[in-house]
């Protein structure tokens, strides 16, 4: 029986890291941790645990289940796998994420450099981006050493270096917690890594650990489960670390008045530790976080689309959601987030519900219907803040949700969740389950 080299899983880990890591992942807890200030440690732990857990727990259910996420939510029905496959696919790849991939990188890494003609060096600089993402997803069976042995060790380098620096030059000192942080900083911590949506990664990029490991000739399903887990814990503790080197930089800004979001910290810090260096070292590292990102989410969805449409060549596929992106990342963008972003919302708790009780497989006998029930008392819910969200509000309604507990936190969906679950769990079906 096969198992992987020591190379192999390092390699393997810092791809799923590089992929999981966007310039989000890399913004948000210096701004967290400007915030929370003294409460930085408690949390940061909960935004590992629902954001890192979640993420890692959707890779485990669509390996566990078989190769991808459409296998996963084909034990709820084939149209409804069919439905939520396509739509988060679309939503976090071309109509949503890979775009962003592009704007994030030449907001941050080029625009701050640029006095004048921006249109023209954004189209120029999201051509390039887009062309790298494509030449370097060309060849999927080298993802793995272009993502996870070339550009994550740069990546983290230049990550490494801001925390160091930090370390040795302190910005500032550590300040009182603000807001929730101050009575709620674990509770609050959970709300924001949730919110980080990344539970939808971890379902689209697990069609990407399933062919390395096919890659690396690992045939037995049993092995191939372990060594996803292993690499996919071992991408979780980079994943840690690096929050928390990040957390460093901005606890030590939580003192100063607040910026205007992570980015503008990083930045500051960067130019304050660097000089006009500082710049180039940031701007360095968002790029990598978005590049690695594109080519995970370009190579999951060419993969996606030519499994269901195989007559479909990967290369034309690849070819179409680039140039696709490369148009909205500069035409178009602000207005596909207020729509793609609400869409999001609604099926985030769906998408919740399903890895979780997938993942309860084996301690539940009937674990379709258990998925069904939850799903069907979640979805109100979820349906509710998705319009909040896009700020449609239904008269009375809307009203009556904001009341319910946790759902002015985003959260209102969760004890229905609990309920439809525990009701899913007693209501037995006389007919076998779906798939058994």
């Amino acid at each position: 029986m096969k198992k992987l080299s020591l190379s192999q899983i390092a390699g393997l880990s810092c791809m799923i890291f590089a992929i999981f890591f966007g310039a989000g992942n890399m913004i948000f807890p210096p701004a967290m941790a400007q915030l929370a200030g003294s409460s930085t440690p408690i949390a940061l732990l909960g935004f590992v645990l629902s954001d890192v857990g979640i993420a890692v727990a959707g890779v485990m259910a669509v390996v566990i289940a078989g190769t991808s996420m459409n296998e996963l939510a084909s034990r709820v029905s084939k149209k409804f796998s069919l439905f939520l496959s396509f739509a988060v696919y679309l939503c976090i790849g071309p109509l949503f994420a890979l775009p962003r991939c592009g704007s994030v990188s030449f907001e941050i890494g080029l625009l701050p450099y640029i006095n004048n003609q921006p249109m023209l060096f954004s189209v120029l600089f999201t051509a390039v981006f887009f062309g790298l993402t494509f030449l370097l997803s060309i060849r999927p069976g080298k993802i793995v050493d272009i993502v996870g042995k070339v550009l994550t060790p740069i990546l983290l380098l230049t990550i490494l270096a801001l925390f160091i620096a930090a370390l040795m030059n302190p910005l500032g000192g550590v300040g009182m917690p603000r807001g929730e942080y101050l009575e709620i900083p674990l509770f609050k911590g959970i709300i924001e890594g949730y919110l980080a949506l990344d539970g939808f990664a971890g379902l689209v990029f697990a069609i990407l650990v399933y062919q390395a490991l096919k890659q690396f000739q690992i045939t037995d399903h049993k092995t191939m489960v372990k060594s996803a887990f292993l690499c996919s814990c071992l991408a979780g503790l980079l994943l840690i670390l690096v929050y928390t080197a990040l957390a460093l930089i901005g606890l030590q800004t939580s003192s100063m008045d607040l910026f205007a979001n992570g980015g503008a910290l990083l930045s500051y810090a960067s130019r304050t530790l660097f000089g006009g260096l500082g710049g180039f070292i940031l701007g360095a590292a968002v790029v990598l976080a978005c590049l690695t990102t594109s080519i995970g989410l370009s190579t999951s969805f060419a993969d996606f689309i030519c499994s269901h449409f195989p007559k479909l060549a990967y290369r034309w596929v690849l070819a179409g959601v680039c140039l696709f992106s490369f148009v909205i990342s500069n035409v178009g963008l602000s207005m596909l987030i207020q729509i793609v972003l609400p869409v999001l919302i609604v099926l985030y708790p769906i998408v919740v519900v399903l890895i979780v009780v997938s993942l309860l497989d084996p301690w539940l006998k009937d674990h379709n219907r258990i998925m069904l029930c939850g799903m069907l008392f979640v979805f109100p819910f979820s349906l509710l803040d998705g319009l909040k969200n896009a700020g449609i509000l239904l008269p009375g309604i809307s009203a009556w949700a904001s009341s319910l507990p946790l759902f002015n936190l985003g959260l209102g969906w969760l004890i229905p969740a609990i309920i439809g679950c525990v009701i899913g769990y007693f209501v037995r079906s006389e007919k076998p389950a779906v798939g058994k």
